[in-house]
């Protein structure tokens, strides 16, 4: 270990060679390489963690850089997970940096995380964050937990070191399914930065021995007035971890995949459907002409659930108009109601 490298942080009393030595020996898992992935990465191994391992499975979009600044216009080719690992291993040599370049699974979270000292998720899914946190509590293994929504983030340390120790079920308890992405309902770059730097301070803190972690407490910081709070946590989810981790899949769930139709079969067949964009207005955008614009946040099924002719609403992933969709059929099972699958992601 170069000591010159972390003298600044060496030369700190509460820190010392001894909480580098900590840093150096810990192996870290990075749950996504997004805005806030792409942001702890580097600083950990800025800071000297010995190991990190880097998951994800997508690859720069254009929309992603103003708050995934690491990346670059030339980048739109290569796996964000490789990129990141390239930069960290020209910032620090002396960190272990792998790379995996697929999306995180209950078939190989595993693999994945197991035997290592602390997580950190930073993907931008619902689904992912439940199986991370469920798969840690069950393990006991660490967790910091970060989320950013639109100019809002919150950041918490779930320890893990029993089954009594508070977890993301006891703020929320189940996963809600219509809780739109960043993609879908956008985020300001700024919180993406702020949050990112939290969690890496959070593990920091944990594994050289300082400070109080943020254990049993929910940071939310609002960048609009720089608004930050900690809401106590407390144990309230007593169900078995081990039996909701079994009967769980962690998958999206938008509608059946018999509701939902391509863009190929759409641009072929469009004149047989009323297409519906159920974007918002600030992300609403045409695909095909005589579409009719109804966010979702204003759409009532009532309005829809006796249409006659077959519809298919739209909206950034799938997501939100696979939700409508299923209600719609519910509501009226011989209903022609469709989404359009992946949404606009797919152009």
């Amino acid at each position: 270990m170069d000591q010159g490298r972390y003298i600044r942080q060496t030369t700190l009393t509460e820190f010392g060679v001894k909480g580098q030595e900590e840093l150096s020996k810990a192996s870290v898992v990075i749950i996504g390489c997004g805005g806030l992935g792409s942001i702890v990465g580097p600083y950990l191994a800025g800071a000297g963690v010995g190991k990190i391992k880097l998951v994800d499975g997508d690859k720069p979009q254009l929309s992603n850089l103003h708050r995934q600044v690491f990346y670059t216009t030339n980048n739109y080719n290569e796996s964000k997970a490789i990129l990141l690992k390239r930069h960290l291993e020209k910032l620090n040599p002396e960190t272990d940096v792998s790379a995996f370049d697929f999306h995180i699974s209950k078939n190989n979270i595993s693999e994945l995380i197991h035997r290592n000292d602390i997580v950190v998720e930073c993907s931008d899914n619902i689904q992912c964050k439940y199986l991370v946190n469920d798969y840690c509590h069950l393990y006991h293994i660490p967790l910091v937990y970060g989320s950013i929504y639109k100019f809002e983030g919150h950041v918490s340390f779930f320890r893990n070191r029993s089954f009594e120790d508070v977890h993301l079920r006891d703020a929320f308890p189940e996963i809600q399914e219509d809780i739109p992405t960043c993609s879908e309902v956008g985020v300001v770059n700024t919180i993406a930065g702020i949050i990112g730097l939290l969690q890496a301070n959070e593990v920091i803190k944990y594994l050289a021995g300082l400070g109080n972690p943020l254990v049993s407490e929910l940071l939310i910081y609002n960048v609009l007035d720089n608004e930050q709070v900690k809401l106590k946590l407390k144990k309230n989810w007593r169900n078995d971890i081990s039996n909701v981790y079994e009967k769980t899949n962690y998958e999206p769930q938008t509608c059946h995949p018999d509701f939902e139709l391509d863009i190929g079969f759409l641009r072929k067949n469009f004149e047989k459907f009323q297409i519906v964009s159920i974007l918002e207005d600030e992300e609403h955008v045409d695909i095909f002409d005589d579409t009719i614009h109804q966010p979702y946040s204003t759409i009532k099924t009532d309005d829809w659930v006796n249409f006659t002719k077959p519809v298919v609403f739209y909206c950034t992933a799938g997501i939100r108009s696979g939700h409508l969709v299923s209600n719609l059929r519910n509501k009226n099972a011989s209903g022609k109601f469709y989404s359009l699958k992946n949404g606009i992601n797919t152009f």
